[in-house]
């Protein structure tokens, strides 16, 4: 089934749960502290509802200024004069925004509320970070590379961490009766990454998640932002004189490191011909998750790319979170 460009076979890849060995010790108290320093600070944020056409949402423009101030741009779309609710964080793909209403209108016909903010740096947002190295290389992978505390991913991790503490209060224009997490590529990891970080997530959607199992994937990715840090060593370092202290700090942020303490229902996806996300490091991170309610759903011929096949099982599996259906699932 499928060619698998450039990976293992599926029968493989089913089996594929290699060791941790890049976890740190110290993994766990690092983002126990940084959890609590999060908690600590209030973020400053301002809300302003949006005309919109269609009559059945609502629409407001949120802007988060996260931890360092960093001003985030995002979006909530409603149900229509709707006050509590379940609630989607859809977190965007690589380079991209929170995108446009008419993106979620498929969840909120569920009658899902869904939060949508810019990544640091993407989107239409800035990034104050201060990072202490350069490169040759364009986009965010190799900012602050060589000190995992402040790396660039580390900062947006933070920044979810103050949104999800957010979306929970009282100051939230809606109160959230579940709250699951969604995303693809980018988006993906950080979904897993998010639900392993919060243990009180309800559900996960992650498709062909980045960010997984960077061990395998700089050997293996072709194409993406993966390249950018093989990039780094041919140009910036090309005899490998960083490359323990790169992998240090990659390991910090490593999504496959947060799947062993996901527990509740996840939907996940992958193509089999994935240069950019190979299959071998979503099934990595798919294998560490320890919830019995997890389904992979296989693509022989899909590569990076939009799987309208693949919407139509997320809705089913988030109508199933509606109806509180606990089924686990084989693949």
């Amino acid at each position: 089934m499928g060619r698998h460009i450039g990976d293992f076979p599926l029968d493989k890849l089913r089996d594929y749960r290699p060791e941790l060995v890049d976890k740190p010790d110290n993994f766990d108290s690092f983002w126990f502290e940084q959890s609590n320093k999060m908690n600590d600070i209030q973020p400053q944020v301002t809300f302003e509802p949006r005309v919109y056409p269609v009559p059945t949402i609502d629409v407001v423009d949120i802007t988060f200024k996260s931890w360092d101030e960093t001003p985030l741009n995002g979006i909530l779309v409603t149900p229509k004069a709707t006050k509590a609710c379940p609630v989607i964080v859809c977190f965007p793909g690589y380079t991209g925004s929170c995108g446009l209403p008419v993106d979620h209108l498929k969840w909120t016909s569920l009658g899902f509320a869904v939060y949508v903010f810019d990544v640091r740096g993407q989107g239409t947002s800035p990034d104050f970070g201060k990072y202490q190295n350069g490169s040759r290389i364009p986009g965010w992978m190799l900012q602050g590379i060589h000190s995992h505390e402040n790396y660039y991913y580390t900062n947006v991790y933070k920044d979810i961490l103050m949104q999800l503490k957010w979306i929970r209060s009282e100051d939230s224009p809606v109160h959230q009766t579940k709250l699951g997490v969604m995303g693809s590529s980018q988006g993906g990891g950080l979904a897993l990454s998010t639900a392993g970080l919060d243990r009180e997530v309800d559900f996960v959607l992650a498709d062909w998640p980045f960010l997984a199992h960077f061990r395998r994937a700089l050997d293996v990715a072709l194409s993406g932002p993966y390249m950018e840090i093989v990039n780094y060593f041919k140009w910036n370092d090309p005899q490998y004189k960083t490359h323990s202290q790169v992998m240090e700090t990659l390991s910090y942020i490593d999504s496959l490191h947060f799947c062993e303490t996901i527990t509740c229902p996840v939907l996940m996806a992958a193509g089999l011909e994935d240069a950019i996300t190979p299959p071998s490091t979503v099934f990595a991170a798919f294998n560490h998750i320890r919830s019995t309610n997890k389904m992979i759903e296989i693509y022989p011929q899909f590569t990076h790319e939009l799987n309208p096949f693949h919407d139509e099982k997320k809705l089913e599996f988030l109508m199933k979170q509606l109806e509180n259906k606990e089924d686990i699932y084989e693949y």
